[in-house]
């Protein structure tokens, strides 16, 4: 199994899509979650074949719901780290020891972590955060084939190889 653990803000919206959609007026986890970034998303799953596990802080709040739903529409179904105090990287390290069979995974994140050890600092595909200002620009089209590339294309069967 391949695993993209992702964080939200920062990652799937930026501070233009934030400006923009406030000036629009936008309603619903649209207000919050640029539907880009989620396609961007949706094509690095499909084309790795990698489930997703959410990381982000928005795992503990009443948001989850939301944020499921609109990844279904997607064919995105997540997982999500258990909390630890807070420590971003202990949480990863703690869902892959309870998780066996993941061959590899990275870690979509706007932001490094003092709990990022240099196993996660490896796996980590850093998001633009705008030099530390604001959320950044989000994840590009660049960063999604950086996922494939670390993750490696899903592996078509041929209908003698499944046979």
């Amino acid at each position: 199994m391949k695993v993209i653990f992702l964080d939200i803000d920062g990652v799937l919206n930026s501070d233009e899509y934030i400006y923009k959609a406030r000036k629009l007026g936008f309603k619903g986890i649209e207000e919050e979650i640029d539907i880009e970034k989620v396609e961007l998303l949706t094509k690095a799953v499909e084309e790795t074949g990698a489930r997703v596990v959410l990381s982000s802080s928005w795992r503990l709040t009443n948001n989850l719901s939301k944020i499921r739903d609109l990844f279904a529409r997607y064919g995105i179904y997540l997982d999500t780290t258990p909390f630890i105090d807070n420590k971003r990287g202990i949480e990863i390290k703690k869902w892959l020891q309870d998780n066996q069979g993941v061959e590899d995974f990275v870690i979509l994140d706007d932001v490094i972590f003092d709990s990022f050890d240099d196993l996660l600092l490896k796996k980590l595909i850093k998001i633009s955060n705008g030099n530390g200002l604001n959320l950044g620009e989000g994840l590009s089209a660049k960063d999604v084939e950086d996922v494939i590339e670390r993750l490696g294309r899903n592996k078509i069967k041929t209908f003698e190889e499944e046979r």
